[in-house]
């Protein structure tokens, strides 16, 4: 498996889901080493060919699961049988793409008004501006709405 880095997560994972992910890697040979980063709690998930990094934000009664470098195939089914880990960073890439829609919306909105502006002022250049930047906006708003 080719490393994949997985930043801006927020995956809640409680304790008991925890210590059962610990377990299936030991289990499947892998030792596990805890190390601690600014604030952050970080999983080292290792054996002599590969070393996997889960990195946690602590939180009153459970871990928050923020950044993930993966490695291997194995570690990568582990987490998505505990903590459903593809389904989670499927969802949150849905949410951020609808994050980003709708900035493109409201951009959409913005140049709709310096539309009207522009018309009221008979501004015949900004007008066939405007329409070229709606036009790429509209299209780019099309494009986010099918992913």
């Amino acid at each position: 498996m080719e490393a994949t880095h997985y930043d801006d997560l927020s995956i809640y994972v409680p304790k008991n889901q925890l210590d059962k992910l610990i377990t299936k890697v030991q289990e499947d040979q892998y030792r596990i080493f805890w190390g601690f980063n600014k604030g952050n709690m970080i999983l080292n998930i290792y054996n002599s060919e590969v070393n996997n990094k889960l990195i946690f934000k602590r939180h009153k009664g459970y871990l928050e699961l923020i950044e993930a470098k993966l490695k291997c195939e194995s570690v990568l089914r582990v987490l998505d049988h505990d903590i459903a880990f593809t389904d989670q960073v499927a969802l949150q890439t849905k949410e951020d793409l609808k994050r980003d829609s709708d900035a493109v919306y409201r951009e959409i909105d913005y140049f709709l008004m310096e539309l009207a502006h522009f018309k009221k002022r008979d501004d015949h250049q900004a007008v066939e501006n405007i329409k070229k930047k709606l036009h790429e906006l509209t299209e780019e708003w099309k494009q986010l709405g099918k992913s």
